[in-house]
């Protein structure tokens, strides 16, 4: 029976990749990178902060990395404005929590960050427990930060579903023992898919509840899109 569904903030309840992108940008072109050649592919597989800096500029002392996160956040902060949900978020968490359903957040991110976009959304109610990166050890694709969400939710691993975008976020829901729903867009699906997500969609379902419950009882192995899908969002 599904007694929880736990959602990422970034690409999956906050429309910030475009905000996010456009600020490692900026920043690896003031670090000497190429704009013309660079690839932010990476950005995308859920790796943490200090794992994107070495891939694009090596080794680097912890005194430069606190410093290039610093900047990373002020770049980011300035276009912080935008930042929207992702279309039919509200209406999903409305007609879950309307279920008897509780939702959760658990985001690499950190809390400052995630407190502000959640209120700058006008949706903090809507989660019944919130867990950040700051609040585990390990990052995804651990489990760690699913499990202590489901933990302050009291509710198990089985019970719970979790929507996640990108690749370390599957493997740490799959680690954890949850069916996990991908939410990406269409090219990025496969990998998804490829990571263990059980269902990919590009939109959210119209009767989440429904969804979310069909899916938990499901013993079907990984689906690559929800019929319901409809144009790409992003």
């Amino acid at each position: 029976m599904l007694k929880a569904v736990i959602f990422d903030l970034d690409g999956v309840v906050a429309d910030s990749h475009p905000i996010h992108e456009a600020a490692w940008k900026t920043l690896l072109v003031e670090r000497g990178l190429d704009s013309e050649t660079l690839n932010l592919d990476f950005l995308y597989a859920g790796h943490p902060r200090r794992e994107i800096l070495r891939h694009y500029l090596g080794s680097i002392e912890p005194s430069e990395m606190e410093s290039l996160g610093r900047r990373k956040d002020e770049l980011y902060a300035l276009a912080a404005n935008q930042l929207k949900a992702k279309p039919g978020l509200p209406r999903v968490l409305s007609q879950l929590n309307q279920a008897g359903i509780p939702c959760a957040l658990a985001t690499s991110a950190g809390r400052a960050r995630t407190n502000e976009s959640l209120k700058q959304l006008g949706i903090t109610k809507d989660f019944s427990a919130i867990v950040t990166g700051e609040d585990v050890i390990a990052a995804k694709p651990a489990p760690d930060i699913f499990l202590l969400a489901a933990g302050k939710l009291r509710v198990t691993a089985r019970e719970s579903v979790v929507v996640e975008d990108s690749v370390a976020g599957v493997e740490a829901a799959r680690a954890a023992g949850m069916k996990c729903v991908g939410y990406a867009l269409p090219r990025l699906a496969a990998a998804l898919a490829g990571a263990g997500a059980d269902h990919v969609i590009s939109d959210f379902p119209e009767d989440a509840p429904h969804y979310f419950e069909k899916l938990l009882s499901c013993n079907e192995p990984h689906a690559v899109a929800y019929a319901e899908s409809r144009q790409p969002r992003g």
